[in-house]
């Protein structure tokens, strides 16, 4: 009888933990600057609607009404080690782009201990461009990166008007089905799973599965000026995910890059990358 016991007590506490696994940010100090590339640059703080510390750059062109805000992903952090966020703000701001440059919340000197998969990430973002821009004096474009991605979307839905453009660089459409792929990879957790895996992030992590599924949103956006990018050998976003975005928006505007696994097109030919965002008017 115990050995039952302690099974169903296994069975039920390990998808716990491999929520909270899957949650956790990666925190660090940034190993170089823009003044590396000689950049003049603020350090900022911004207060989040929960209290969460954030930090990042803000790089100034002077007169220039051009803007980007660039998101790294889950894991990541401004000085891009994935992306290279870092590097591409650089491009951007010799373009006379002003360039914010964040930490997201759990990731880098931003406070916070979990990730919430853009829920809390947009309205964050959302928050610290109204505080740096109240009047809406500059032309917004959004960068980001997986997560950054997903982030940046939600930006869009949330206040279509407010952005000129938005680069997603692999963004998840099927959040569901990426769930899935990742819970049985990292944990062998099987499809049905899921439900119960929702509930725990929903009842005790604050998570919102529903919100941060992109299908819906991709569909309300189409025709608005975005540009997804993925990458051919992407084992987290494969396939699937590009179909199901032609599902929601056939007439969306897409890259592919080949040879180049999750977010590493930037890095692995800035050239190429560079000159896309080019085509597009950046």
């Amino acid at each position: 009888m115990k050995f039952f016991v302690l099974l169903l007590a296994s069975a039920l506490l390990y998808p716990i933990y491999v929520v909270y696994a899957q949650l956790k940010g990666e925190r660090g100090r940034p190993n170089a600057t823009p003044a590396q590339w000689g950049a003049v640059y603020e350090d900022l703080t911004y207060i989040a609607r929960d209290g969460i510390k954030l930090k990042g750059w803000w790089i100034p062109v002077e007169g220039s009404r051009k803007a980007v805000l660039l998101l790294h992903g889950k894991g990541g952090s401004r000085n891009g080690v994935y992306t290279g966020v870092f590097e591409l703000a650089k491009w951007y701001h010799r373009r006379g782009y002003n360039v914010l440059l964040p930490d997201l919340r759990a990731h880098g000197e931003s406070g916070g201990t979990i990730v919430y998969f853009g829920l809390k990430e947009h309205e964050d973002m959302l928050g610290w461009l109204e505080a740096i821009d109240p009047d809406h004096r500059l032309e917004w474009v959004l960068h980001g990166f997986s997560m950054g991605a997903a982030t940046v979307l939600m930006m869009k839905a949330k206040s279509p008007k407010r952005f000129a453009y938005v680069v997603a660089d692999a963004p998840w459409i099927d959040f569901e089905k990426l769930v899935k792929q990742e819970l049985w990879k990292r944990a062998k957790l099987p499809d049905w799973s899921f439900f119960y895996v929702r509930w725990i992030a929903e009842t005790f992590f604050g998570q919102n599965f529903s919100f941060v599924d992109n299908r819906e949103r991709v569909g309300k956006l189409c025709g608005e000026k975005i540009l997804y990018i993925f990458e051919a050998d992407d084992a987290l976003l494969p396939e699937y995910q590009r179909k199901a975005l032609s599902a929601a928006c056939p007439m969306a505007d897409r890259a592919l890059f080949e040879g180049a696994g999750h977010v590493e097109a930037f890095k692995n030919d800035p050239v190429a990358y560079t000159q896309l965002l080019e085509s597009k008017g950046l």
